[in-house]
């Protein structure tokens, strides 16, 4: 298991604990992570496993947009022809002593989750619903407001909060000074897909972003994902041809595991056999950043 998986599987463990874990994310990316273990695989969202579509977290004042950069799915999805994908969120820890890993967005959700020194693990929710009882009106100003220095929520607006979570030691006042560093650029990760024709009523609805990988699944709309994850669905990854899978289990809701290589990447899709044809058209439409 590499740093980065254990950092993951940390996070999740916590993540079972969250107020509010209608966690679409786990979904997806549960089934890739567990193709993983056997040879690589998934964050579907997991946040990708850590989470839950296609949507990315905008600024305060930003107006939503397009289905791209939109906090919430669009219901006027865009055609077949057109080439889609999420945004990343408006939202980052900026301080370089943290390693981004990997971002993650679906419909009200955003994730972003940071390393240090491969054992240490901090994470960044932003979710646009009701903010659990235990999270403070606002942002801490002080040490003082802080009850618990590994984990605190507030609201950030009208139905939307934060949550940031790390598992380092720290003191309430370092929790302060991390959190006084969490702003609004959106996190860059160079990751390796580029852009894909999504089939005609289908939705992107988990993306995950990592220096080597992406997450990508898309269902007929946010409901689909839960679980176990809708038959009209699709799930793609895309990794190093070193860390690709050789398939999924015949139990798997999506039992057709079909995959190209693309210079030095594999784009894996998982798909139901009666989605094989469109699962092709969609696997040849896929573009690499290198």
């Amino acid at each position: 298991m590499t740093d980065l998986d254990e950092l993951r599987r940390v996070l999740r463990a916590q993540e079972a604990l969250a107020p509010d874990p209608g966690d679409v994310l786990a979904v997806a990316t549960r089934r890739i992570r567990r193709r993983r273990t056997v040879s690589v695989a998934a964050v579907t969202l997991a946040v990708a496993a850590l989470g839950a579509g296609t949507v990315g977290v905008l600024d305060r004042d930003t107006p939503p947009a397009t289905p791209a950069n939109a906090l919430s799915a669009a219901p006027d999805q865009p055609p077949a022809a057109e080439k889609v994908l999420p945004a990343a969120p408006s939202v980052s820890l900026e301080d370089r002593s943290w390693k981004l890993l990997h971002w993650a967005v679906q419909p009200h959700f955003a994730g972003l989750h940071y390393g240090q020194d491969h054992k240490y693990a901090f994470e960044i929710e932003v979710r646009e619903s009701a903010a659990p009882k235990s999270a403070s009106a606002a942002k801490p100003t002080t040490a003082g407001q802080i009850a618990d220095p590994k984990s605190v929520m507030w609201q950030d607006g009208p139905g939307r909060w934060i949550w940031a979570r790390t598992t380092k030691p720290v003191t309430a006042g370092e929790m302060l000074a991390l959190l006084g560093k969490i702003g609004t650029t959106p996190p860059s990760i160079a990751s390796p897909l580029k852009s894909l024709h999504v089939p005609g009523g289908q939705q992107i609805v988990t993306f995950t972003s990592e220096p080597e990988a992406n997450t990508l699944v898309l269902c007929p709309g946010a409901e689909a994902v839960r679980a176990p994850l809708d038959s009209r669905c699709f799930s793609m990854f895309v990794s190093p041809s070193s860390r690709a899978s050789d398939g999924v289990s015949p139990e798997d809701p999506l039992p057709l595991h079909q995959h190209r290589t693309l210079g030095a990447y594999t784009i894996e899709l998982d798909s139901s056999h009666a989605n094989k044809q469109a699962a092709l058209e969609l696997l040849n439409s896929v573009q690499l950043n290198r």
